[in-house]
């Protein structure tokens, strides 16, 4: 947004597999998923001037940006990809209802998105009611991606303290959680 060039690449690497990991979810196929992050990156890229930040997390703002630029972009090819299949069915003279179920219609598809979203929310919620350190250590692990030794030499702590945080943490957010929420949530945090 303020116009240094190897912003860009970075934000590319910090995002690419997450993006990918998202419309793989959502997609299933391998070969259209590569595809799909590139012209997320793209839109975001061209759009980047209607970027807003709102909060205080800007990591996590540009994160999710570009999550709902990825959900748009997978459901724009799922609804494609639902019409061409029955036009194809439809010029074979085979029966509509007849179509095989190549996975979720993009309506169940977004009404499971929302529904993750909200499990989201309601992380973010327990994981906003940690205490301090622990808070901390589970944003910077699971959700920037940091590793344990990286989060040990930020806060300039020893790593063997960092991960009895995270482990306090994450038996909090158990008993915070429901059982389907955390199903999600591991889903998610993979």
């Amino acid at each position: 947004v303020d116009g240094d060039p190897s912003a860009f690449s970075r934000l590319h690497d910090r995002l690419h597999p997450r993006l990918r990991g998202l419309l793989i979810k959502m997609v299933r196929d391998e070969s259209t998923v590569e595809d799909l992050v590139q012209l997320t990156l793209l839109k975001g890229h061209l759009a980047r001037d209607r970027f807003a930040l709102q909060g205080g997390d800007p990591d996590g703002a540009v994160r999710a940006w570009y999550f709902a630029i990825a959900r748009n972009v997978a459901m724009d090819y799922l609804r494609r990809e639902y019409r061409a299949q029955r036009r194809r069915a439809e010029d074979e003279g085979d029966m509509v209802e007849g179509l095989p179920d190549a996975g979720p219609d993009p309506e169940q598809l977004g009404e499971h998105i929302e529904h993750e979203e909200e499990i989201v929310r309601r992380v973010r919620e327990a994981i906003a009611t940690l205490p301090p350190g622990q808070r901390e250590v589970v944003e910077l692990h699971k959700l920037r991606g940091m590793s344990m030794a990286d989060i040990a030499a930020r806060l300039e702590v020893r790593e063997g303290a960092v991960r009895v945080r995270a482990h306090r943490a994450y038996k909090a957010l158990a008993r915070l959680l429901s059982p389907s929420d955390l199903a999600v949530l591991l889903l998610l945090w993979r």
